[in-house]
């Protein structure tokens, strides 16, 4: 029954004979390595006393009662007294290997590697699966587990078994990875004790018989099936009764379990895989430094056990310590995934790169088959898809971007691409004749690589796939360099020919997903030195990807390529070339790179001249793209005169009605809204706004950027009612021209919201804030700049309502956030830090403030200049918080400064300027020289009402700041005069129920009190307090400020019962909202021991004061 006969004995021996040496270790260099015991195995073999005996004599065993296991070179045989278990068909491999190959093994309760780590959900559902029933209830249970090579579908299935061996009469494993294997494994069984005396003969169909018939609950294993469902379907034996476990590569066997119960296994947990890697190289210190670099090392292995368990036979071999294997892995990556050496740990007999070569080769075989068919293409097709994605993404691989790169692929010239990579794209993106993609190709071919598990599908209908990071890079690396050059090229047409200049909201998603791709490519490219296979026109395409996505820094990178090979290749005059190094110009702007981007736009508008003439349109361009950072630089002045002469040229080149025309009027009326030439600003946006009416329509996308940018100047002006009308008109006009989630849309919720913030409706203001950063962050990604600046504004509505931690944790993020997408020294990110240093004042953290103030004012003087608008307000800020420390003297000092530059920079009438000056009388006031405080609040409020009216709201601001220093005068009379007009001022223009306005009733209401006229004090106190409940919330600072202010009114009249009581409930809310640390918490128990002291409680006092004095003291420490 053999077919082996006594002849082949002396050929045996010897290889068997140096078997027993690798067994034994006579001829390995690794230390020895304890194996899971497979001493046990399935008595189903045929007893042949002859062949025993051959076998005993070349193997070298002697004696009764022995027991061998052979683990390595042939398949796991048992030795038991006289009797050799073994298949009926033998096959020696020369090889090193663990049970892996051709040949049949049926092992009885066989045991998991010892180094066997985690899945504990795994086994959890398999064990669930297959509970025991009651036997009325018993039905046939089966179950698929199926995943990548490497991913420890064996073990976790030998695990199983091993576990629960006792539910079962009979565990049959089988060899599954052929028809043939399954038919020998079957076959064996025949000799099982229990078969022979079922008197079946010996086949696999007596075997499944046999099978089917047992009472008893069995468990029959098909290990490694990764044919066709059918190839597993010939072997199920038939009935209702028992339990079938599969694993396999290709999920399609979940046909023959159900779907319902197919488990994908996936990579490990990573405390796992850490405890996987640290036994394997038998480390047994846990100190914290072994576990970080642990962590690093499965992290870099993607957490697949194959390839840890690799890794720990490399350490344990003494090939590298573990702090230094990853240095080794960079490298030296093919060596250690593909080394022999390294195959044992598992018990798997391949290493990473043997397990899925194995799958490529099986698929490769097909591809070359001689004759023609079905399967040979859709082979071919696998190795195709395969090899492109080697140089994407191996995350997010979009169907779609074939689909559209097949239809602009087929309308383009590509003479001169080399044969062998238009034989590939073109067979990867065939258009039919209807013009459509012929995605059967590329389907077959996904089906094939899914039916090895070499990719992964996300969901059925998202057309999005994944292979694992160490397979890309597989993939990758067994690739020569011809083909790499090849298949580099060929990933690279599809990305550029996929993207389009669209600006839909389905585009702008699509470019995201393209980003990784496009940064995977072009890195591969620089580092297999395959760079001069792109050229200018497809960095172009790449670059607008990265502009769609705000990301300036590699947009910048690919712009400055185009512009280097343009001049290379047609020189500096070229107008190709000149329009590359605008765009290079624009982008440096937009990361703040003032400079750069002004000295390369002045170059391009003088070549401009020189080439075109100084009246063609693209020199006008190139002058008003000047003028843009001329505003950004604060320089308005020259920024104005220029524009002012590229608008004359356009309206005598082009026409007064020119889209060009009315992009350069909205231009120059931005930049009068920076000098807040508020009036010039109107006129000429209400011009742009009519003229686009007429000739581009009311709903063009010019004509609603003219609405938004008059609205916002309404706003700027303190028209808020017009400007938050206007802007609902513009939110609705956007919404049904281009959508909910266009960008265009979003711009406008934004403006709508500050809008709301500066008429003081912070709670719709934060409501539409959080809605449209979630549709910024759904549109154009978390790290995009205009989900950055929404962010930021959140924040800021979050400080107005007093929600200070809220705003410092966010600010905070979006800190970070923007270090790593524009850098640390970018315009935005130092407004970020600006804004964060306010949130600390009114925390009352002023050294975190002061600290970072200086750190803002320290770049904004390196990148903007000493004399930048920006620069000054960082100055003005800083000033602010030294007043808030008591610190006048230098606060006084730092903004007469910033007063007398912002009279030179902007000029002495300049809001900013008048305000700069109103801080100044703030500071003299707070240093008690109010006569002067007075005098210059004087001046600033009569230029105030000249240049922007007596409605403004910093017109108001100003009123209010001189009724104060009446007041500290004990000038009542002209206080309440003067808050009373303020207040109805406030009542009109900003609404009865504005904060502002509140503020203004609490100040008048103070001023009642000074004057002795308590009853109307206490009177308009209680109503500003019942009103900030409402408006701001009951524990808004400002509120709490209002019940403060209302003590202060019952103690000058003698009621101490009622402040007090009231004092203790503000003293608990400010150390709630603003901390016990906070100057108004610390001011509100010094008021509370004032009070104290009144009643004659002189304990309670002094208690309060030593609190106040050793709080002050933690917090200078």
């Amino acid at each position: 029954m053999s077919d082996l006969n006594p002849s082949s004995e002396s050929r045996l021996k010897g290889k068997f004979k140096g078997l027993l040496d690798r067994l034994t270790g006579a001829n390995s260099p690794r230390n020895e390595r304890p194996s899971g015991s497979r001493s046990e195995f399935m008595t189903a073999m045929l007893a042949d006393s002859m062949l025993t005996s051959m076998f005993r004599r070349a193997l070298g065993v002697t004696g009764e009662g022995t027991s061998l296991n052979v683990l390595q070179g042939a398949r796991n045989f048992v030795m038991r007294d006289t009797t050799f278990y073994v298949a009926q068909k033998i096959e020696v491999h020369e090889h090193v290997g663990r049970g892996q190959d051709d040949t049949l093994f049926v092992p009885h309760r066989p045991n998991s590697s010892a180094m066997f780590t985690g899945r504990k959900d795994v086994l959890e559902k398999l064990k669930d699966h297959f509970a025991p029933a009651d036997w009325d209830n018993k039905h046939r249970k089966s179950f698929l587990l199926y995943g990548m090579g490497g991913i420890g579908k064996t073990q976790i299935c030998l695990k199983f078994v091993e576990e629960v061996a006792d539910r079962f009469s009979h565990i049959f494993w089988i060899d599954a990875s052929s028809e043939d294997t399954i038919a020998l494994g079957l076959e064996g069984l025949c000799s099982h004790s229990d078969a022979k005396a079922a008197g079946i003969s010996v086949s696999s169909k007596s075997a499944l018989i046999w099978i089917a018939s047992l009472q008893s609950e069995w468990l029959l294993v098909f290990d490694n099936a990764d044919g066709a469902p059918e190839v597993v379907e010939k072997f199920v034996p038939s009935g209702s009764k028992g339990n079938i476990l599969i694993t396999s590569r290709n999920r399609s066997l979940g046909r023959v379990t159900s779907y319902d119960n197919c488990l994908e296994i996936d990579q490990m947990a990573e405390e796992d895989a850490i405890l996987l890697l640290l036994k394997a190289s038998y480390l047994t210190e846990q100190s914290e430094n072994v576990q970080s670099i642990a962590h690093q090392i499965v992290n870099e292995l993607c957490y697949l056990p194959l390839a840890i368990d690799q890794a720990g036979a490399c350490i344990e071999a003494g090939l590298c310590r573990i702090d230094s294997y990853l240095e080794h892995l960079s490298q030296h990556r093919n060596k250690l995934m593909n080394h022999p050496s390294f195959r044992g740990a598992s018990q798997y007999n391949r290493t990473v790169y043997e397990t899925w070569d194995l799958s490529f080769n099986e698929i490769e075989s097909r591809a070359n088959r001689k004759s023609e068919g079905h399967g040979r293409a859709a082979a071919q097709a696998a190795i195709l898809i395969l090899e492109t994605a080697a140089f994407l993404h191996y995350e997010n691989i979009i169907e779609a971007a074939f689909r559209k790169a097949a239809l602009k692929f087929s309308k383009g010239h590509y003479s001169r691409l080399e044969r062998k990579v238009k034989t590939c794209i073109t067979q990867l993106l065939q258009v039919g004749e209807d013009q459509s993609w012929n995605d059967l190709f590329f389907h077959e071919g996904i089906r094939v690589l899914m039916s090895f598990s070499l990719i992964k599908q996300y969901s059925a209908l998202s057309g999005i796939y994944a292979i694992h990071p160490l397979m890309h890079q597989w993939s990758r690396n067994r690739m020569s360099i011809s083909q790499k050059k090849c298949m580099m090229q060929v990933s690279k047409l599809i990305l550029v020919n996929c993207i389009t200049e669209e600006t839909t909201v389905e585009n702008m998603a699509f470019h995201r997903l393209l980003v990784p791709h496009i940064k995977t490519n072009y890195q591969l490219q620089e580092e297999n030195g395959f760079k001069k296979l792109f050229d200018d026109n497809e960095y172009y395409w790449f670059s607008n990807v990265f502009q769609d996505n705000g990301m300036w820094k590699d947009a910048e990178y690919f712009q400055y390529e185009i512009a280097r090979m343009r001049i290379k290749k047609w020189g500096e005059k070229h107008p190709s070339t000149l329009a590359s190094m605008g765009n290079l110009a624009v982008t440096y702007l937009r990361q703040g790179k003032y400079k750069e981007a002004e000295d390369l736009l002045l170059k391009v508008a003088e070549l401009h001249k020189k080439v075109v003439g100084p009246e063609h349109p693209d020199t006008l361009t190139s002058m008003n793209n000047v003028g843009l950072i001329y505003s950004k630089q604060g320089k308005y002045d020259e920024a104005e005169m220029l524009q002012l002469k590229a608008l004359d040229l356009y309206k005598k080149v082009l026409g007064p009605k020119h889209p060009d025309t009315l992009m350069g009027m909205n231009n120059l009326a931005l930049t009068y809204s920076k000098q807040e030439k508020y009036d010039e600003a109107e006129e000429l946006l209400l011009k742009v706004l009519d003229l686009n009416k007429e000739m581009l329509g009311p709903e063009h996308p010019n004509t609603l950027l003219s609405m938004n940018n008059l609205a916002v100047t309404y706003s700027e002006q303190g028209k808020y009612e017009e400007a938050g009308e206007l802007q609902l008109k513009v939110l609705d006009l956007h919404k049904k021209v281009v959508g909910t989630e266009h960008p265009d849309t979003l711009t406008s919720m934004n403006n709508l919201a500050l809008t709301y913030l500066n008429q003081g409706k912070y709670d719709n203001a934060e409501e539409l804030q959080m809605k449209v950063l979630d549709l910024y962050k759904k549109v154009v990604g978390t790290e995009h700049p205009d989900t950055l600046t929404s962010m930021n504004n959140l924040a800021s509505t979050y400080s107005k309502q007093g929600k200070y931690d809220e705003a410092e944790e966010l600010q905070l993020k979006v800190l970070d956030l923007y270090k790593k997408v524009v850098g640390s020294e970018h315009p935005d990110i130092l407004t970020t830090m600006n804004n964060l240093a306010l949130t600390y004042s009114e925390q009352g953290k002023y050294d975190k403030a002061e600290e970072l103030q200086l750190k803002v004012l320290d770049l904004r003087k390196k990148g903007l200049g000493p004399e930048h608008p920006d620069t000054l307000m960082s100055m003005n800020n800083l000033a602010l918080t030294y007043s808030e420390k008591g610190k006048y003297e230098e606060a006084g000092e730092l903004q007469l400064k910033v007063m007398d530059l912002y009279k030179k920079v902007l000029g002495p009438e300049h809001p900013v300027t008048l305000m700069s000056m109103n801080n100044v009388a703030l500071t003299y006031s707070k240093q008690g020289k109010d006569d002067k405080a007075e005098e210059l609040q004087l001046k600033v409020l009569d230029l105030r009402s000249k240049v922007v009216g007596t409605e403004h709201p910093d017109t108001l601001t100003i009123m209010n700041n001189l009724a104060f220093t009446y007041s500290k005068q004990g000038k009542y009379d002209e206080a309440e005069e003067l808050q009373l007009k303020v207040l109805d001022l406030r009542s009109k223009v900003l609404g009865p129920e504005h904060p502002d306005t509140l503020m203004s009733m609490n100040n008048l209401a103070l001023t009642y009190s000074e004057k002795g006229r308590y009853d109307k004090g206490e009177e308009l106190q209680l109503k500003v307090l019942d009103l900030n409940k409402k408006v701001v919330g009951p524990e808004h600072p400002d509120t709490l400020t209002s019940m403060n202010n209302l003590t202060f009114t019952y103690s000058k009249q003698g009621k101490y019962d009622e402040p007090k009581e009231l004092q203790l409930k503000v003293l608990d809310l400010r150390k709630k909202v603003l901390g016990p640390e906070h100057p108004h918490t610390l001011a509100t128990m010094s008021n509370l021991a004032t009070i104290y002291g009144k009643q004659g409680k002189h304990n309670e006092a002094e208690k309060l004061q030593m609190d106040i004095h050793t709080t002050q003291q933690i917090t200078r420490e």
